[in-house]
């Protein structure tokens, strides 16, 4: 409820800007916190990586950057084509001195971290002592597509998060899942920076 209610006042704000947007943020982030660790007992083995394996973990990362390229090509010609406007992460930290990290650290590292630990970590967690995995799998991937108010993205957003929901179940670690939406995300921000037209032109 207090990510679905953010996630909604952000949508009620005309004018967005960084403070705003780092408010928001924070009191997600902070809920975050406060859910994981107040289960501290049941969530503590999700922070353990049994099994780590390198190669698996730089196959999911090309993975994911091939996808992050796949996704974020279709849905900018799905927004010129159905909204009739482009999709820009940048414009609002552009008058920051140190805009292009402060949006790393915002779309890319926040995301990757706060959104994995409450809805591959606690929520998934907690539904798991009453479903079976399949469903919590989905539940937890549902609310995770629902909080961010983007009828447009399921075709994308959804299946991610399924993904992230098995690979959670799958290696019993958040990691892996926290790795690919970091690099999913971070791949995004690169493509605002510097768009695949201007690459393919530069290398054409």
């Amino acid at each position: 409820m207090i990510e679905i209610l953010c996630c909604a006042t952000s949508l009620l704000i005309e004018e967005h800007s960084l403070t705003t947007l780092f408010c928001i943020d924070g009191i997600m982030g902070i809920a975050a916190l406060l859910f994981f660790f107040n289960s501290w007992s049941e969530n503590k083995n999700i922070l353990k990586w049994p099994g780590f394996s390198t190669w698996k973990l730089t196959g999911l990362i090309t993975a994911t950057i091939l996808a992050s390229i796949m996704v974020t090509f279709v849905v900018d010609h799905l927004n010129e084509l159905v909204f009739k406007k482009e999709m820009e992460y940048y414009s609002i930290f552009a008058f920051h001195k140190y805009g292009t990290w402060l949006m790393f650290a915002s779309i890319a590292l926040y995301p990757a971290i706060f959104e994995e630990l409450a809805y591959r970590g606690y929520l998934m967690q907690k539904l798991l002592s009453v479903v079976d995995e399949k469903e919590a799998i989905y539940i937890s991937s549902i609310l995770f597509f629902i909080i961010h108010f983007s009828l447009i993205s399921i075709f994308w957003l959804l299946p991610f998060a399924l993904f992230l929901g098995w690979l959670r179940i799958r290696t019993r670690t958040l990691w892996y899942g926290v790795f690919i939406h970091f690099f999913f995300n971070l791949t995004a921000c690169f493509l605002d920076l510097y768009p695949l037209e201007d690459l393919f032109g530069l290398v054409f």
